[in-house]
């Protein structure tokens, strides 16, 4: 059974990914990195050949091997990925209601991150991550239930 195509955004974001991983790692083989971080070296090699996406968990244990940041491997982590998501197509107060479902989504689950000792970049990365996919949701909600007298197309 195949699994679900990738979007856009995944396809790029797995690209972006392996392009930094292969950067950073020139003089190294997947095997001595997966010596560094206890990564195995097939679950690397997912991540050089963008067959997979690395969890944040991940990402830390190889910035770390590497001594990098964690947004040099993961554009998740960019203080500016955010803004390079942002489009014309939504309004001001589009983004007010994503703001503030965003706050209301994060404070119902940040009592169970908290609980178990969450790293912050991981928290930050999932908020970065959950509000990406607000948007684009937004975006499509925008393009499908707007009547077309009113689209800007």
């Amino acid at each position: 059974m195949p699994r679900n195509k990738l979007s856009k955004f995944d396809k790029s974001l797995r690209e972006q990914i392996s392009t930094n991983l292969k950067k950073y790692t020139e003089n190294l083989t997947q095997y001595q990195l997966s010596d560094m971080t206890g990564i195995p070296v097939s679950t690397l090699s997912g991540y050089f050949a963008m067959r997979s996406t690395p969890s944040a968990g991940n990402v830390q244990k190889i910035a770390d091997a590497l001594h990098v940041k964690k947004s040099d491997i993961d554009p998740r982590f960019s203080s500016d990925f955010l803004n390079s998501n942002k489009d014309s197509e939504l309004t001001e107060k589009d983004e007010r209601e994503i703001e503030s479902d965003l706050e209301d989504m994060m404070n119902s689950v940040s009592s169970a991150a908290y609980e178990d000792n969450a790293d912050i970049e991981d928290i930050e990365a999932f908020t970065a991550t959950i509000k990406a996919a607000m948007i684009q949701a937004k975006k499509i909600a925008k393009k499908k239930y707007t009547p077309k007298k009113y689209r800007k197309d």
